[in-house]
Order: C-alpha cells, then structure tokens, then sequence
C-alpha cells in the first residue's frame, strides 16, 4: 500500500499543487483529518472544493500534547479501518501547509507502520503558512545573509527568545500558546516590525494585526506571528 502525505497549502484552495490534486485523483480514498468528530476542517474543505465526489474517511487527530495518549487515539481508529487499508492500492492524505513542517502525517506514518509494516510513502510539499502570509502584507522574510527561523509558539518561552535573538527574520506558528509576558514584552522591545496573520488564505477569515496588537489578544489556532529586527 502506498500513502501520499500531501502539503495542500495553508486553506485557499487555488493554492492546493497539481501533483497534490492528482495524487488525489489517483488514490483509492482521502483519509482526512479533523481536529474533532463534527466539523468539516481547512484539509477537507479543500480538497472537497476540487474533488466533491471523492470518497473521503474521516479520522480524529486530537489536539492534545500527550503522544502517548495521541498515539492510541490515531491507533483505535486505524485499528477499524485495517479491512479498508490493506485492500486499497493508494491513500492520500491532506496536510494544512507544508507536508514536512509541524505535520500531523508524521504521526498517522508511525501507527500505520504498525499495521502495515512495508508501507510505502511519498511526501509531495504544499505552501508554508508564513510563505502565504508574507506575500499577504507584502514583506521578504529573509534577503542575502538574513537568517530566518520558524519557531513553534508552543516551544519554552526561554526557547522561543534564543530563536528571536539568532535570527533576523522569524515565524512563530501557533502563537495561541505563547501566554508568557515576559516573551510577548521581549518581541515588542526587540522586533521593529510585528505582523500577524490570522487564517491566511481563508478570505472570508483572515484578518492581519500591526505592532503590538498583532501580540494581543490571540485567540485564533491557525495564526502565524512574522517578526523582522531591522
């Protein structure tokens, strides 16, 4: 069995790849994560706008930090769908942005490893988050030299500072867990330009904060925080 893990970009469906899509077309069934049981999410969405008649199998992804207990949730599921796994050909599985960034198709490879030990996987990359939000207000992330760093907001607050002050240029994904003061006080005093982008890519959703605002308030998952020190 082959599985394709598919970056399909950060939730505007135009920017979905054509290998993505193919790859899509090509599969026996989208296996499609959500972050919960009812709600259609950004992955589904997209590749539902493109393929509707697809036949999609939804599995939770819970959004919890625990690995182990997150390892058995994705388990049971897989476990139920073993009968449907081994007599597929292809999979395709969507994931939001960049397939080898902070990707949940990591986790799925691990157990699905455990059922089908000579599983065959083939990583087709999508548009980053902080790519997309970048061209939203226009600005390079990085030139020349520059270093530029992605830091997830979920890291160490003292973690995140060390990443700031090696860089010239970062993106912090996931800023809704960056609770810490003192780090939000850091990144105003050392950052001359602060922008945040909420849901990128997703028109009747996005929304862009300047300066300090862009620190305040963050109460949206899919954000991203771009911060220059010149």
């Amino acid at each position: 069995m082959k599985i394709f893990i598919a970056g399909i970009g950060p939730g505007d469906p135009e920017l979905i790849t054509l290998s993505a899509l193919d790859a899509a077309r090509d599969s026996d069934f989208v296996l499609i994560p959500r972050s919960h049981d009812a709600t259609p999410g950004i992955a589904e969405r997209v590749v539902a706008r493109h393929l509707p008649d697809k036949k999609f199998i939804r599995i939770t992804f819970p959004m919890i930090s625990d690995p182990q207990r997150r390892s058995e949730i994705i388990s049971e599921q897989l476990a139920k769908l073993e009968a449907e796994l081994r007599s597929s050909k292809k999979i395709f599985f969507p994931v939001i942005g960049d397939s080898m960034l902070y990707s949940t198709g990591a986790y799925l490879i691990d157990e699905l490893r455990k059922i089908i030990p000579d599983l065959e996987v083939e990583f087709i990359p999508g548009i980053s988050a902080h790519s997309l939000a970048g061209a939203r207000v226009q600005s390079f992330m990085a030139m020349s030299e520059e270093i530029f760093s992605v830091i997830p907001g979920t890291a160490d607050p003292e973690r995140i500072i060390e990443a700031v002050k090696a860089s010239d240029a970062s993106a912090i994904y996931k800023p809704i867990a960056m609770r810490d003061k003192g780090l939000r006080d850091f990144i105003r005093d050392s950052c001359k330009r602060i922008i945040r982008v909420d849901f990128a890519g997703i028109p009747e959703k996005e929304k862009i904060f300047y300066g300090s605002e862009a620190l305040e308030d963050i109460d949206e998952y899919i954000s991203i925080i771009l911060l220059w020190k010149n």
